[in-house]
């Protein structure tokens, strides 16, 4: 029996995983180091990461054989009880000390735990269960109702932390699963457009004070319009559609004003990074000017210069892909964007493959979670997307991070050696 389940074995899931988190250690190595000729200039501007990343990378690698070598009917019976554990933690640290002016880390001595990074594996599990049942078609309201709880409880949670960047991974996770479950196309629509019409409002509120006119909003709306007019026949998806954009149009200039400060700094500095290049846009323009400068083939392994001055801020975290662009070059950052595909590439082949209808879903989630988390932090590097604070599964620094993504890992092997299991 265990022949059978390591011939099975996928290979190209687990070696771009260790292949990233090798890459992630020499980078920080490389953050780390200071070479001979600068050391009597410069002293090393991180300290002790190296040391304290390799216990999360080995403790990764424990949870990944764990995730692995457990059935996953396990994880299936034990859904509720995961998401009933993460709702604690998280009302937990709302009420523990803030660290960072957010209470997002509950301190164990030398470590810290990270619970919305925790809640992320118990929300796909509970969808994967919940949808994978027959009688749960996401055509019914009531299937759509609880699918949107699991995810709307969490998310208003992790807000209130504050922690935009995470909350926005649930929803993230919502619509591809609904959508391999069945969900159609219209109804996708009906509840994507909502945020597009949020962020155009938010643009649009500001492109006046820019020097600008806004017209895409209008433009979009036009849109909105256009699709419920040829979509009449289901008159009430129709009124739907306009209501539920109309409704975000008016409604998110009062929740622009909620926000935290930084939160409206980064997205306005998302609009337009020249606007403050010297305050909130001086990562984004530092982050481009390093990857600008790797060129090519990269100023080589350990001479970046921008980590080295220590003009890159957070270049352990979520700016580490910066780090690897100057010193690997546009190569090297497309080796990882190679390594994150084929993971992700072949997570979905195993989700049409498996037989077990939650472990297809699961396989759909953890595949939203890594596309989610690649595009958003590559996308916040080079400008494309608004600073949010998300890591870089495998590469950035930090333990909660590292043990999520690996477990996730070992899950998804775990279901390419039991693909034929019901």
């Amino acid at each position: 029996m265990g022949e059978r389940y390591f011939h099975d074995f996928d290979w190209l899931i687990l070696l771009p995983a260790l292949l990233l988190i090798v890459l992630g250690l020499l980078t920080l190595y490389s953050i780390e180091h200071v070479p001979e000729e600068f050391r009597d200039a410069f002293r090393p501007q991180q300290s002790g990461m190296l040391a304290r990343q390799l216990i999360w990378v080995l403790a990764g690698l424990v949870v990944m054989t764990v995730a692995c070598l457990v059935p996953f009917r396990y994880y299936e019976g034990m859904a509720v009880i995961f998401y009933g554990i993460g709702l604690l933690l998280l009302i937990a640290v709302l009420f523990l000390p803030a660290v960072k002016g957010s209470h997002r880390w509950i301190e164990l001595g030398a470590f810290s735990l990270q619970p919305s990074e925790f809640m992320k594996i118990a929300v796909i599990f509970l969808l994967g269960r919940f949808l994978a049942e027959k009688k749960n078609r996401p055509d019914s309201f009531r299937v759509l109702a609880i699918a949107g709880a699991v995810v709307i409880v969490p998310f208003l949670l992790i807000m209130k932390e504050p922690d935009l960047g995470t909350a926005l991974v649930f929803l993230a996770l919502l619509f591809p699963i609904l959508y391999w479950r069945g969900l159609d196309e219209g109804l996708i629509i009906l509840f994507m457009t909502p945020l597009v019409s949020a962020l155009l409002t938010i643009y649009s509120a500001t492109a006046v004070e820019r020097g600008g006119y806004p017209k895409v909003l209008l433009f979009f709306f036009i849109v909105i319009l256009i699709f419920a007019y040829r979509r009449r026949r289901d008159v009430i998806r129709s009124l739907s559609l306009i209501g539920m954009n109309l409704g975000v149009m008016l409604l998110v200039p009062l929740a622009w004003n909620r926000l935290e400060p930084y939160q409206k700094s980064r997205i306005l500095t998302f609009l337009s990074p020249e606007s403050d290049i010297l305050g909130s846009g001086w990562q984004v323009y530092q982050s481009k000017l390093a990857i600008g400068s790797g060129g090519f083939m990269g100023k080589k392994f350990l001479h970046g210069t921008h980590k080295l001055l220590a003009f890159l801020p957070e270049r352990h975290s979520d700016f580490i892909y910066s780090v690897i662009s100057e010193e690997l070059g546009f190569l090297g950052a497309l080796v990882i964007l190679v390594l994150f595909s084929v993971i992700i590439v072949r997570g979905l082949y195993l989700a049409t493959k498996v037989k077990n209808r939650f472990a297809s879903m699961v396989a759909i989630g953890i595949c939203s979670y890594f596309a989610f988390h690649v595009v958003i932090n590559i996308g916040m590097t080079t400008g494309l997307t608004p600073v949010t604070g998300l890591p870089l599964p495998f590469l950035s620094y930090g333990g909660s991070s590292m043990v999520v993504s690996c477990f996730l890992i070992g899950v998804l092997l775990n279901f390419s050696m039991r693909f034929y299991e019901y």
